[in-house]
């Protein structure tokens, strides 16, 4: 049960849909909800650094607990804090490839200090979850998508998860991300994605979501074909992959990545 996002603002809800939303506000990324106390409360913010989004700002609440991750420095309540920490049932560590907070109440949090956040959140909080990672109800019909029986787009249900600090007023996303698709690229994605090194993934996590997203990325992107905006979706796969309990290989190659 994890919920992602990574890349050209893509997100993956607990129950598998994925969306876009280009949003450079502060978000509800998940909470816990319809319920009379909130365990925990997640919330993310983006930036844009030369044309690549990056997750600069990721606020948590745990069980009254205030986490705050930024690229160089984790607060606890407000205190900078060393790592590896463990107390009050929550710990944070740091690999080469990710910052891991973990709760005792069955939250884990990874995230590459880049453009990627998993979370993974125990099976007791279907139902009861609100955010851009969705309901977690187990029914992945674009159920999020629905507000008292009207359809909304991604952008609109993207801003209404919107946060605003205390003194920013924060203008919503309007935009919706350019689209220059001509059809006519190679099936990199395709081919990247059902190669050897992802052999083991396919069984495991399904293959067709991501190579649409990574198409739709060579259609965003301004770049040259062999664009540096679809490596963030193949290494989400493989990140995917590898949380599914797969091996994936190295997929990167000199011309790739």
């Amino acid at each position: 049960h994890v919920c992602s996002t990574w890349g050209n603002f893509h997100f993956k809800t607990f129950d598998g849909d994925i969306f876009s939303f280009p949003g450079l506000c502060n978000y509800i990324f998940a909470s816990h909800c319809n319920t009379p106390y909130e365990d925990f409360n997640i919330q993310i913010r983006r930036i844009v650094v030369e044309n690549a989004p990056t997750v600069n700002h990721i606020t948590m609440k745990l069980e009254g607990v205030a986490v705050e991750l930024t690229k160089d420095v984790i607060m606890i309540n407000s205190n900078r804090v060393q790592l590896p920490y463990s107390e009050s049932g929550i710990m944070i560590e740091k690999s080469s490839i990710y910052v891991k907070v973990a709760s005792k109440m069955g939250i884990v949090l990874l995230w590459n200090e880049d453009d990627s956040i998993l979370l993974e959140v125990d099976e007791k909080y279907a139902n009861q979850t609100c955010g851009l990672c969705g309901d977690f109800n187990g029914l992945p019909i674009y159920n999020e998508f629905y507000s008292n029986n009207i359809k909304m787009t991604a952008l609109q249900f993207g801003n209404m998860q919107k946060m605003d600090g205390p003194t920013e007023h924060c203008e919503e996303s309007t935009s919706t991300l350019p689209d220059n698709c001509t059809d006519n690229f190679d099936d990199i994605c395709q081919k990247t994605l059902t190669s050897s090194a992802f052999a083991e993934c396919n069984d495991l996590v399904d293959v067709s979501e991501y190579i649409t997203v990574c198409q739709d990325d060579l259609c965003r992107s301004e770049e040259s074909k062999n664009a540096s905006c679809i490596c963030d979706t193949f290494a989400e796969y493989s990140r995917q992959c590898a949380h599914a309990g797969g091996h994936p290989l190295n997929w990167r190659t000199s011309k790739l990545c």
